[in-house]
């Protein structure tokens, strides 16, 4: 039995054992598990993936993966290589192609604005009959219909083959010549109806090739007397190959200058000059032409005129040769360019490239691609036209030139029509100056205009033509006409052109023509069509200038004076060597600028108050630069020499950098400028005024002008907020022109509107006067000059209310501010409001202004919150009376047939009333009139209140008692930590039996501080009034050791030191801030801190905590010694008998067995 016992006994003891075992061993198990089984999970998932990519290498997934990424190297590459859509001009020229905006092509410019210059067009095809000889020429006469040849050899004939009823006769020159030798006939008539196209198939023809590209970086400002033309001008030029062809033309190298916004200022342009080389292989040229010779002409008959169309090739003459015209039109007959070049002519007449007549009715050409280039006439020698049509959308008109003095070197127009919206007119020239100084007569270099013609542009560029005269780009003139001209510009670029004799570098106005410029501006996300008219350069020095324009004038007849009206201009960054380097105006015209669709002129620059001017130095190289005084306009120098009546350069050293007008004799104004500029922005004007006083313009006033006014802005070009409003308001930009002597940007002696030409309205210097006082308890207080500010305003429409205050609010009921002054010593308040410029007739003869005190809304006073602010308003009635005076005569915006009466309102003053009362207010000598207040006393009284302040802290603390129950203890708040009797300034005592209990210190109000308290050293200043003052006070706070009454009592001995800064918070209260911190004191009284960190008051409290004690040792050392006594002695006693036990247990086991 006990032996199996031992067996069952040792059999579990085995089975827990290996149980054991087991646990342990799973246990491991788990743990290297666990441990290693993620990395193998991470291998097995990496394999998986590998499997799956080799498996589908080959499928259109991974393909188009790899497409992507390719594509996406692509885009980052172009955007490296193009920026803003421009062509980087550092990345040169690359196989002859142009990366960027002026890429050539297939014969193709790739802008926006550029032309197909070979474009073939869209005719359907059809079997072409193939000419070989001169014999097979003459086919093309005799082809009815619709028919195509192709030139299969080149060949040469003396000819003519006539084109009529109605016959449409395609000829592919197919990399060609037909060489033409008659001296005086045309190679091809055209009449009836017919139509002749010419273009050139050839699959060899070569590229127009761009192989050079220079940013033009300096506009010119810096051109000398020997001014270097390298980058103006630029005339094409044709080459021949000897060896091939003597004087056949083998290769055009003609010049685009392209304008395009600043990237950094899109009120600025910059200029890019690109060259270009076409090799010419099909061409028709004039061999043995004279100045007769019209190789293609198209004319009337039975009618019907002819058209002709150039779609590509080239139509030129021999070098050395003549004619009268490459291609005449006349006859109500029609020449379509789309692409191809007209070339190399030289006439002695006119339009020796192109001409169309209206010889038998107008004639008209469409220019929508190709290049009129290197043609020279006496006028228009790349295109004339005569009474008829010139369109151009697209295309380029290059390198063209006059032979001597004339008008157009690029295009002519006598009377007719010319609408530009596109292209280029580019490079061409005006070649002589006539020899006589200040005469201006000749010019045009890009595009020259007179006799009625009218002129739009709408778009395009008009660059870099250089005038050896007049209108570097564009000059119309209607001298000795009937009627007026037209000059209407909507869009587009005139840039970088040079006037070099006379006056207006980018556009002349002439005589008798009405010029508008008025660009669209942008809507919501459709941009506008703007105007640039920027870095032309005028070098005349006899002439009065004209950088940017020039308008002229007529010192026999005012009514034969050029017109300009300028909408909506930006006019910036312009220079004069004299004055005016934004706008000058010279004597003969008349002259408004106003704020409505109006100008912003600023930022411009001119001499200065440079006084080194030589008058014995004909070339004018002094400083500043003066006009050559031609037809006794002598006005410059008046004002260079004009002193006052002390002997003082008034206009000299006053400011007319941005506006400058000289003239002599008038008792009439001759020119109004308002105070505000486009934007309604503040203008900033100030100068001088006829030269001897001073004047600044205020923005709601206007000067009239009868004589002479300088002006300079004060618009900072740097005050970006002001910038962008005026900016985004403007369509029209002149910007970075220069004129050796005035008008950077403009010059007129004509008629010149910036802005709406509407009537003008001068209201009357209003002249008041009123007084002040300050008094604290009816006493009358002293006051310093200007420390009060005063304000009047003027009621302008009939929704305006009185202005009012709501306590300390105003309202100025939609009425102008017109005038603000401040106190002198004695406190009078004096206004001169000057004349007012506004834009509507005075309703009933009568104005209404109200005067007020600025209580808050003037920044250049520190107003006293001490003081209470007068709020009176006083009502002002002013009668008036209209003196109008007619100005001139002006076109209708609306209608430029019709002419409305521009007039001048000035108005004055017949009485002067002080609110509804009908009694009129005497004006003293000086003519003041006093506003006085009620009962006659001051018209504003302020009252002051000196200011006060006051504020409290409550302190607490929380009392504890641990083992006995609550007595009357006593807590101390003292000023220093001595505790003196004299120190303490509070008390608390605890009171019921609540064993923590948190006490007040009673006092009236806590401890309090007024104004004085916190304004006495050591303190913080705050103003002068003590707003903000603020000082740090100290206190202690301590239990009363009444130990002697309380013996059973431990006392705690803590000393607890506050803080408490006390500061005003400019409102009438002092805020107090307090913090504690625990420490003792020692038997001197000194205080140490036992805690390193203040604690904030009263987000917590001290704690003061006694405690309760008897005579036996409940605590302390001894009483846990008597308890661990006591314990060890019940474990002795539990050990003993746990022993006992167990050895009768065991003896007891041994007896049953």
């Amino acid at each position: 039995m006990k032996a199996n016992s031992e067996k069952t006994k040792q059999s579990k003891k085995a089975t827990r054992r290996v149980l054991a075992g087991v646990l342990c061993g799973a246990s491991v198990l788990s743990l290297v598990l666990s441990l290693v089984m993620p990395p193998i999970s991470q291998a097995i998932a990496n394999d998986g993936q590998t499997e799956e990519t080799v498996t589908v290498g080959g499928s259109s997934t991974e393909s188009t993966d790899v497409e992507n990424t390719n594509n996406g190297d692509t885009e980052n590459q172009n955007s490296d290589e193009i920026e803003d859509g421009e062509a980087d001009p550092s990345n040169g020229v690359e196989q002859g192609q142009l990366e960027g905006k002026l890429q050539a092509e297939d014969g193709e410019l790739s802008d926006g604005n550029t032309v197909m210059l070979a474009a073939e067009g869209g005719q359907t095809k059809t079997e072409s009959t193939e000419i070989r000889t001169a014999d097979d020429l003459k086919k093309l006469a005799n082809a009815s219909g619709v028919a195509s040849f192709k030139l299969m050899n080149d060949v040469e004939t003396s000819e003519t083959i006539t084109f009529n009823n109605g016959s449409n006769i395609t000829l592919d020159l197919n990399g060609h010549k037909i060489k033409y030798t008659s001296l005086d006939q045309p190679l091809f008539n055209i009449f009836g109806g017919a139509t002749l196209t010419i273009k050139d198939t050839d699959p060899e023809k070569p590229k127009d090739e761009v192989i050079s590209v220079e940013p033009l970086d300096d506009p010119g400002q810096n051109l000398n007397r020997n001014l270097n033309r390298d980058n103006y001008g630029k005339n094409a030029k044709l080459s021949c190959d000897n060896a091939y062809d003597n004087g056949i033309p083998s290769n055009l190298i003609y010049y685009v200058t392209q304008s395009s916004p600043s990237k950094t200022d899109t009120t600025k342009t910059t200029e890019t000059l690109y060259k270009h080389s076409v090799d010419i292989k099909g061409a028709i040229v004039a061999c043995g032409g004279n100045a007769n010779l019209r190789l293609i002409n198209l004319y009337n008959k039975n009618g019907k005129g002819g058209t002709f169309n150039l779609v590509s090739g080239v139509i030129t003459q021999k070098q050395g040769g003549s004619v009268s015209s490459l291609v005449y039109a006349e006859g109500g007959s029609t020449v379509n360019m789309s692409g191809g070049y007209v070339c190399g002519a030289s006439g002695s007449a006119a339009g020796a490239g192109i001409m169309v007549s209206n010889n038998n009715g107008a004639s008209t050409l469409k220019l929508t691609g190709g290049v009129i280039a290197g043609n020279s006439a006496n006028n228009g020698g790349g295109v004339y036209a005569r009474y008829s049509k010139v369109t151009i959308t697209n295309g380029i008109i290059s390198g063209n030139s006059t032979l001597n003095q004339g008008l157009g070197g690029g295009i002519m127009a006598e009377g007719g029509i010319v609408a530009v919206s596109g292209g280029y007119i580019t490079n061409n020239t005006m070649a002589k100056y006539c020899g006589a100084d200040g005469n201006g007569c000749h010019g045009g270099a890009g595009l020259a205009a007179n006799n009625g013609a009218h002129v739009t542009i709408s778009g395009g560029q008009i660059t870099g033509n250089y005038s050896e005269e007049a209108g570097g780009g564009v000059y119309v003139t209607n001298l000795k006409q009937g009627g007026m001209a037209w000059l209407d510009i909507k869009g587009g670029y005139i840039a970088s052109n040079v006037s070099y004799r006379s006056e207006g570098a980018g556009i002349r106005v002439g005589q008798r023509v009405d010029a508008m410029i008025n660009g669209t501006p942008d809507n919501n996300d459709t941009p506008g069509s703007k105007v640039y008219i920027t870095n032309n350069h005028c070098m005349s020095r006899y002439d009065w200038g004209g950088g940017g324009i020039f308008v002229q004038g007529s010192n026999e007849t005012a009514s034969d004076a050029g017109r300009l009206f300028v909408y909506s201009s930006y006019i910036s960054t312009n220079t004069a060597g004299g004055y005016g380097g934004g706008v000058a105006v010279c004597p003969t015209g008349k002259t408004l600028v106003t704020n409505t669709d109006g100008t912003a002129i600023f930022g411009n620059t001119d001499a200065g108050g440079a006084e080194s001017y030589d008058s014995e130095n004909n070339n004018n190289d002094g400083n500043p630069h003066l006009s050559g005084g031609g037809n006794g306009k002598t006005e410059d120098k008046d004002a260079y020499y004009s002193v006052d009546s002390n002997g003082e350069h008034v206009f000299r050293t006053s400011g007319h950098a941005d506006f400058f007008l000289a003239a002599k004799g008038h008792t009439t104004p001759v020119a109004v400028v308002s105070g505000k500029m486009l934007g309604d922005i503040d203008a900033k004007y100030s100068g001088s005024i006829e030269l001897t006083n001073r004047i600044t313009i205020p923005a709601n006033g206007a000067a009239q002008v009868k004589n002479s006014i300088g002006l300079t802005s004060g618009v900072d070009t740097k005050d970006k907020t002001t910038i962008d409003a005026v900016r985004n308001k403007a369509t029209t930009f002149i910007t970075g022109n220069y004129s050796w002597d005035h008008g950077g940007g403009i010059m007129s002696n004509g008629n010149l509107y910036l802005g709406v030409p509407a009537d003008t309205y001068i209201l009357p210097s209003l002249k008041l006067k009123a007084t002040k006082a300050l008094k604290q308890a009816n006493q009358n207080m002293e006051f310093d000059k200007d420390k009060f500010s005063f304000s009047v305003y003027r009621k302008d429409s009939d929704v305006a209310t009185e202005p009012s205050w709501n306590d300390k609010t105003f309202n100025s009921g939609g009425c102008t501010l017109v005038g603000t002054a401040k106190n002198d010593k004695s406190g009078n308040i004096t206004f001169d409001l000057g004349e007012q410029y506004v834009d509507k007739a005075v309703e009933a003869n009568e104005i209404t202004y109200y005067l007020v005190e600025n209580a808050g809304n003037d920044p250049d006073i520190t107003y006293d919150p001490d003081i209470t602010y007068d709020p009176a308003v006083y009502k002002i009635v002013v009668k008036v009376q209209d003196n109008k005076t007619q100005l001139m005569n002006v076109p209708s915006k609306e209608d430029p047939n019709s002419e409305v009466p521009l007039c001048v309102h000035n108005y004055t003053i017949t009485s002067v009333s002080l609110g509804d009362s009908t009694n009129s207010l005497e004006k003293n000598e000086q003519g003041y009139y006093s506003i006085v207040g009620p009962d006659g006393g001051k018209t504003f009284t302020n009252k002051y209140t000196p200011y006060t302040s006051s504020g409290s802290w409550t302190p607490k603390a929380t009392k504890v008692v641990v083992g006995g129950e609550m007595k009357e203890f006593t807590l101390q708040l003292a000023k220093d930590s001595r505790f003196r009797e004299e120190d303490i300034v509070g008390t608390a005592v605890t009171s019921g039996d609540k064993k923590k209990q948190t006490l007040p210190f009673i006092f009236d109000k806590g401890i309090a501080y007024t104004l004085s308290d916190i304004t006495k050293d050591l303190y913080t200043a705050g103003d002068s009034t003590g707003r903000g003052a603020s000082k740090t006070f100290t206190y202690y706070m301590r239990e009363k050791n009444d130990s002697s009454i309380f013996s059973h009592y431990k006392f705690d001995k803590s000393v607890y030191k506050f803080t408490v800064t006390a500061t005003d918070n400019a409102e009438g209260s002092i805020d107090c801030a307090v913090t504690y911190r625990k420490g003792t004191v020692d038997s001197d009284g000194t205080w140490e801190d036992t805690d390193s960190d203040d604690h904030k008051f009263p987000d917590t409290t001290p704690t003061f905590t006694n405690t309760y004690s008897t005579s036996l040792p409940l605590s302390g050392m001894s009483g846990v010694t008597l308890t661990y006594l006591a314990g060890a002695a019940v474990l002795c006693a539990a050990a003993a008998w746990m022993h006992i036990r167990r050895k009768a247990n065991a003896r007891g086991g041994e007896r049953r067995e």
